[in-house]
């Protein structure tokens, strides 16, 4: 698989859980995490294998996959890296 060892790391964010995927033949991370009382998800791409899908195109395809989406959901890009956030529960 793609080298995922640069992910950019929160120093206050907790992984609590973390495999390496494909999605349609498109490496990626997932990520289960906690911060500041805040659990969630994340899907982890390499900027380049996702260009060229918009937002609703890729959270269409994470869909497709299987993958259970339960919250609303935010889309951050960081270094070389494409983040998909869900699955927000506060505690």
């Amino acid at each position: 698989m793609n080298d995922f060892s640069s992910i950019p790391k929160d120093p206050d964010t907790k992984i609590i859980e973390q495999s390496e995927i494909k999605i349609n033949d498109i490496p990626a991370i997932n990520q289960k995490w906690s911060w500041d009382g805040i659990k969630a998800s994340s899907l982890v791409f390499h900027s380049k294998d996702v260009e060229e899908f918009n937002d609703d195109e890729l959270l269409e395809l994470i869909k497709e996959s299987g993958i259970e989406i339960n919250s609303s959901v935010t889309f951050s890009n960081k270094s070389e890296f494409r983040f998909v956030n869900y699955n927000f529960e506060v505690s």
